[in-house]
């Protein structure tokens, strides 16, 4: 059996650490870092396999980017609100450029949740300024994730999440995503994609037209099918579903977009254009807190011609995220990060079949740099491991002893076995990492889960 005794373990809340509220790392202290590297107080590297939070696409330490911050907080480090910030508009009008559509204005936050709940406002705002009063109801699919506020909370549908704060939240709808797991057998994943969509048509109805306000899903798929690509059918039938019932779709792009699939944006592999896009992470690669919401023509046209948005936030447009953002285009377009995405994320998912050969992995899906992992305790079953048993957390403990950082999720300490699904894990290192680095994170990788196999009796 694998020895756990000199694996790292939850960092004890003991000097400095017992004032933060709620934190609960692993005992490795983070010091530097390098490219797609972090580095320890003993100099140990540590390749970050999932980016963060799926969010680092750049490298880590770029002396560009600091060069960036550096610079913008030698001519001013904030703006009072009733003064012109012109890198505001140079970092909005640098995000109509790469949107590809008619994503012409950009609403600037400071993170995915706040880009989420503003654009849930916008629609609000925007179907109050054209005279559909009734419009409030935002649609979502069960289990995805869109944020932490009460607002984007009560978007999530996974009832365990909620509970907490269940008589706070708003009682949104919500419908299934599309799914290869429920596809009937000898139903194409195009006529199923079509299927699927017709859920949204059926709540809208049930719910009333005059009262739905916007869809929002992710373009990757949510909870147990995570980084999950739906057939083109399904999308464009939810692009012809929202235009019928004035219901304005939001694409959350926190996660996809920037690159990671290796388009500036996911939406684009589907050929379908949202009313509304949020982004976040990627979009200043997380160097400073910055997000936004990039909105189309359409929708903007009531604000432009003078109704006013009732909304804001103290750091929204902050001038160093905004000089970050800026940069960060740059740096993915100069160094090419996006085709490299491409090329690196096609040759990292040609490596599937090596991954599924371990008995704890059931599937692997994504594109471009993003790969989902879906680990089980058996593929028979498609079953996870029973929450005492901890597995997620010791599966970070094994990585972590063999130089990989995995993003924590929310899942594995509240999988419901219902639904007998596995675990998603993430690969989602930045966009810079080479073809020789992704053999390198393999084969940590591979040793990884065969420790954590052994040490869980999967065979």
């Amino acid at each position: 059996m694998q020895d756990l005794a000199n694996m790292p373990a939850p960092l004890e809340p003991e000097g400095p650490w017992r004032h933060c509220f709620s934190y609960h790392p692993m005992n490795v202290e983070i010091a530097g870092s390098d490219g797609i590297y972090l580095i320890d107080k003993e100099g140990r590297r540590y390749i970050d396999a999932s980016g963060g939070p799926m969010a680092i696409n750049l490298p880590h330490n770029d002396p560009r980017m600091k060069a960036a911050i550096a610079k913008q907080m030698e001519d001013y480090a904030y703006v009072h609100p009733t003064v012109a910030n012109p890198k505001r508009a140079e970092l909005c009008a640098a995000l109509a450029e790469i949107s590809q559509s008619d994503l012409n204005t950009s609403y600037l936050v400071s993170g995915g949740s706040e880009a989420v709940e503003s654009a849930m406002k916008i629609a609000r705002q925007y179907h109050l300024a054209t005279g559909n009063r009734e419009k409030y109801k935002t649609i979502s699919c069960y289990e995805s994730y869109h944020g932490m506020t009460l607002g984007t909370q009560a978007l999530s549908g996974n009832p365990r999440s909620m509970a907490p704060f269940e008589p706070m939240l708003p009682k949104w709808p919500h419908v299934a995503q599309y799914s290869d797991h429920r596809r009937p057998e000898g139903m194409s994943r195009d006529d199923w994609g079509r299927e699927c969509a017709s859920e949204l048509e059926r709540a809208i109805h049930f719910e009333g037209a005059a009262t739905v306000s916007a869809f929002i899903a992710t373009p990757v798929g949510c909870g147990p099918d995570y980084g999950l690509f739906a057939p083109k059918t399904y999308w464009q039938e939810v692009r012809r579903i929202c235009s019928a019932y004035d219901v304005l779709l939001i694409a959350d792009e926190v996660v996809t977009g920037f690159g990671r699939t290796g388009t500036w944006f996911a939406m684009e592999h589907f050929a379908v254009d949202a009313d509304l896009v949020t982004v976040a992470k990627g979009i200043s690669g997380c160097y400073v807190p910055l997000g936004a919401v990039l909105v189309s023509d359409r929708v903007n046209e009531p604000f432009s011609s003078g109704t006013n948005f009732i909304h804001g936030f103290t750091y929204g447009g902050h001038p160093l995220a905004c000089a970050a953002g800026l940069t960060a285009i740059d740096i993915l377009k100069e160094d090419r990060l996006i085709e490299n995405a491409q090329t690196v994320g096609t040759y990292l998912h040609a490596q599937a079949d090596r991954l599924t050969a371990h008995p704890s992995i059931a599937d692997v899906r994504g594109r471009g740099l993003l790969m989902v992992m879906e680990l089980v305790e058996d593929k028979d079953t498609g079953e996870y491991f029973d929450v005492e048993r901890q597995a997620e957390k010791l599966f970070q403990a094994l990585a972590l002893k063999n130089g990989l950082v995995f993003y924590g999720t929310l899942y594995g300490p509240q999988r419901q076995p219902l639904f007998r699904r596995g675990l998603p894990m993430w690969i989602a290192p930045p966009l810079s990492i080479s073809q020789e680095q992704i053999d390198d994170l393999l084969s940590r990788l591979d040793q990884t889960l065969t420790e954590w196999e052994e040490a869980l009796g999967v065979a």
